[in-house]
């Protein structure tokens, strides 16, 4: 039985989720300007990267265009952090979300270097693919748009992950979305469990 001192313990999973917050209310009570010097500074650009800005494929991921941006990312990190990080541990795991952040981001900007990338979509994806990589036959029930279950084996909400973003980038459909970020850091997930240093620890 769980007493409610550790209900209340920190993790990694919920300083990430309270960084992330922390940041968006942050920059909420800026300007718009103020805004946009933010973003330029700590966004990941192909020309921030050009001017020396090497922080960026790491600070962007702590930024969010909006609400319900900053709440998707939250939710998977939440429920696929808390199963990882028990998993991995936390040095493990931060590992694994900084390395496919800065996998989807990069590749992001192979494609596209001319917007500037915020979120922590990538290093999202790249937690979903790496647990369903651990998990591939556990059953889970994903909420289809937010609405309809669906109850499914995690392996194919990996594979569902990295399909759905290649048809939306080749379709062009939901241009302001970093879909090539999210198969980057997929992708790093999936590398980072099956053929990088987690696969001499786990299997």
């Amino acid at each position: 039985m769980l007493s409610r001192r550790d209900n209340f313990r920190f993790t990694a999973t919920k300083v990430l989720i309270g960084l992330n917050v922390l940041v968006y209310v942050f920059t909420e009570f800026l300007n718009r300007r103020q805004q946009i010097i933010v973003n330029d500074f700590f966004g990941l650009s192909g020309e921030g990267l050009l001017t020396g800005m090497i922080w960026q494929p790491v600070t962007y991921q702590f930024l969010h265009a909006g609400f319900f941006h900053l709440l998707v990312n939250m939710l998977g990190i939440w429920f696929s952090g808390n199963i990882l990080e028990g998993l991995l541990g936390v040095r493990r795991f931060l590992q694994l979300y900084l390395v496919a952040g800065i996998a989807g981001g990069l590749l992001q900007m192979v494609y596209d270097s001319n917007t500037v990338l915020l979120g922590a979509s990538g290093a999202v994806c790249g937690l979903i693919a790496a647990f369903s990589t651990l998990y591939p036959r556990m059953p889970i029930t994903v909420l289809l748009f937010f609405v309809i279950p669906v109850r499914m084996q995690a392996m194919w909400l990996g594979i569902g992950l990295v399909i759905l973003s290649g048809v939306l980038q080749l379709s062009g459909m939901f241009g302001n979305i970093g879909n090539m970020a999210h198969i980057g850091g997929a992708v790093a997930g999936f590398a980072w469990v099956r053929y990088g240093r987690l696969k001499r620890w786990i299997y």
